[in-house]
């Protein structure tokens, strides 16, 4: 199966989702599967039933059994969906971590809308997620007449998807910039003995550590995305910490000093993207046309994707004008 960008991949899901099609989203760990499905529920205002399926057994989807008048009855478990008037979304993630069993188990409710005797109501929409041959350890085969029943989607991590969810989540701009500039290591397996490596739920946690104290901040960062790329990381970020002020440079656009170096200028560009206002987004962008036009670019776009007011001032208009040959 082709792989898609998490970006294309949401918008299908929300296509089958939008016929009543249980859809299996697949891809590597960490590459922001349960959160496109979350963005999407919330989108959709629907709640939302997150059951990791590696943690459950089949008396969990079925229920108890009680007697009831002499007869077995199965209780309803606490997971099933209680308002029928909401539309939900029932979410088996780590579905192919799940036994056999409970997969058989699962499938049922995919293929009937039911186990048992309780049934689905008319409200909810089925999503499965799984990491299949992407992982190494821990996953389980899914069978062919189970997958028969599901609409297929394989995902991956890439660089523009994650950059417009950095830009308008508010991260760090430091990781922004390091990932612009070392976009290879946004998401990179190590070998099968490697704990710690990069992918973009790491780099959100990479983030919160941006701004430790220097004796600490590397080994902080080691112990996430792992030695290599928290070394990388490590020397970009003195190179963010030695930019000229970038109060200085938006007071002074036409004046301020333009870095030569590659790392140095993406990090410039990422740091004046999150300062940019309606004020001052004139003389940011009268800055970044000193850079190459990539620069230029990149600090524009990710501006206006954290603020899209910025897009409606006229010192955008103009940088569109001069830049026609652009599609953000």
């Amino acid at each position: 199966m082709t792989a898609v960008t998490i970006s294309r991949a949401a918008t299908l899901l929300e296509h089958y989702i939008d016929k009543d099609m249980p859809a299996f989203l697949w891809g590597d760990v960490g590459i922001g599967k349960s959160e496109s499905v979350e963005a999407i529920a919330q989108k959709h205002g629907a709640d939302l039933l997150d059951i990791r399926l590696s943690m459950f057994d089949p008396v969990d989807l079925r229920g108890l059994p009680t007697i009831q008048n002499g007869e077995t009855v199965w209780l309803k478990p606490a997971i099933w969906p209680k308002d029928n008037s909401r539309p939900t979304f029932l979410f088996f993630d780590e579905f192919d971590r799940a036994s056999p069993a409970v997969q058989s188990a699962a499938l049922q409710i995919v293929l009937n809308r039911r186990i048992g005797e309780h049934k689905l109501p008319g409200n909810v929409r089925i999503i499965a997620a799984g990491n299949g041959n992407t992982d190494r350890v821990g996953t389980q085969r899914t069978s062919a007449a189970g997958n028969n029943r599901f609409a297929h989607i394989q995902a991956e991590a890439d660089l523009d998807s994650w950059r417009k969810w950095a830009a308008t989540s508010g991260l760090h701009p430091m990781v922004i910039a390091f990932i612009s500039f070392r976009p290879e290591l946004l998401h990179k397996r190590g070998d099968k003995n490697t704990k710690s490596f990069p992918t973009p739920r790491a780099w959100s946690s990479v983030a919160e550590f941006a701004d430790a104290a220097d004796d600490i901040r590397m080994d902080l960062v080691t112990g996430l995305i792992g030695e290599g790329p928290a070394a990388e990381f490590e020397g970009f970020v003195r190179v963010f910490k030695n930019l000229p002020s970038l109060d200085a440079v938006i007071a002074d656009p036409t004046g301020a000093k333009v870095p030569s170096d590659p790392a140095a200028r993406y990090a410039i560009t990422a740091g004046l993207a999150v300062k940019a206002t309606m004020q001052n987004f004139q003389n940011i962008i009268t800055y970044l046309d000193r850079l190459p036009q990539e620069f230029s670019v990149l600090g524009v776009t990710d501006a206006c994707r954290r603020d899209p007011s910025l897009s409606h001032t006229p010192a955008f208009t103009q940088w569109a004008v001069d830049h026609q040959d652009v599609t953000l």
